[in-house]
């Protein structure tokens, strides 16, 4: 099982779970889901996966005539990325650190924790100090 999210300064959570690898193909499809009725433009900050800079994203992005923008992180900088924090704190918490019992799926137990991620506890990464000196709060 993998996942990918996303987040905003407002407490906003969005994320979707998948089997294996993310592909291009696949990130478009979250990005398509991701600005369904957005009505203003989205400034997504992801990392520079070779899933990210394909052609088929950018031709994506490209048709959105601005309403998506990507920006690209440094190579390895989760101290600067809020959606990490909030990683970190759901491994650190939650449905990984219990065990399984017979006939559990950890999938099931991961999306009803990341469904109950609250605004403020998003909101709180943006006030992390290597997040506060790049955001808005």
């Amino acid at each position: 099982m993998s996942a990918a999210s996303a987040v905003n300064s407002k407490g906003a959570f969005w994320f979707a779970t998948y089997e294996g690898g993310l592909s291009s193909k696949l990130f478009v499809a979250l990005l398509k889901k991701l600005m369904f009725n957005r009505k203003t433009p989205v400034h997504l900050i992801v990392y520079g996966l070779p899933a990210h800079k394909k052609a088929v994203v950018k031709d994506y992005v490209a048709s959105t005539n601005g309403k998506l923008t990507l920006h690209f992180l440094p190579g390895h900088a989760p101290d600067l990325n809020p959606d990490d924090l909030v990683w970190g704190h759901v491994k650190r918490t939650g449905a990984a650190r219990i065990p399984l019992c017979k006939g559990e799926k950890r999938d099931t137990m991961v999306r009803e924790q990341l469904a109950q991620q609250a605004p403020e506890l998003v909101r709180s990464f943006f006030r992390h100090p290597s997040i506060a000196c790049i955001s808005e709060l």
